[in-house]
């Protein structure tokens, strides 16, 4: 058995999320790595960012129920730790912005995925850019815990 230090200790993205709730291509690798979670074989985190980016993305749709509902989905699941933006947070952020032109949301993600000394789970290419944090497809992740 695994001990606690052993874990594999992930953030996942917002887009792997959306996979999910959408039945995207990619959505069941999604679903594994939840179920690794609630199996206590994996530490996940969000971001409160990907919050902000799933809400944003209902209402575009024009789905604030949606929205509403994705949100408290997110925020009541008790085994995803919600990653906060705080000071030391938000200078990483900005370091990574300027340093890789990458958007404001992956640029806190990422900055919170640092400074937790976590794997970030995503499709998203800007993530590979950062040199600083280690990033890996849905797939990419299943494969190697499997």
């Amino acid at each position: 058995m695994k001990s606690e230090s052993a874990k594999p200790k992930v953030v996942l993205d917002t887009k792997p999320l959306i996979k999910l709730f959408a039945q995207e291509e990619g959505w069941n690798a999604v679903q594994k790595i939840l179920a690794k979670v609630e199996a206590e074989e994996v530490e996940a985190a969000i971001s409160v960012v990907t919050l902000t980016e799933i809400y944003y993305k209902y209402l575009q749709e024009k789905r604030p129920d949606l929205a509403k509902t994705r949100i408290d989905n997110l925020r009541y699941a008790i085994y995803l730790k919600k990653l906060e933006i705080g000071e030391q947070v938000a200078v990483k952020a900005g370091e990574f912005k300027g340093k890789y032109n990458v958007s404001i949301a992956d640029a806190f993600i990422a900055a919170s995925a640092y400074l937790e000394g976590l794997t970030i789970i995503s499709d998203d290419a800007d993530f590979k850019k950062i040199s600083e944090v280690k990033a890996l497809t849905e797939k990419e992740f299943i494969r190697g815990i499997n």
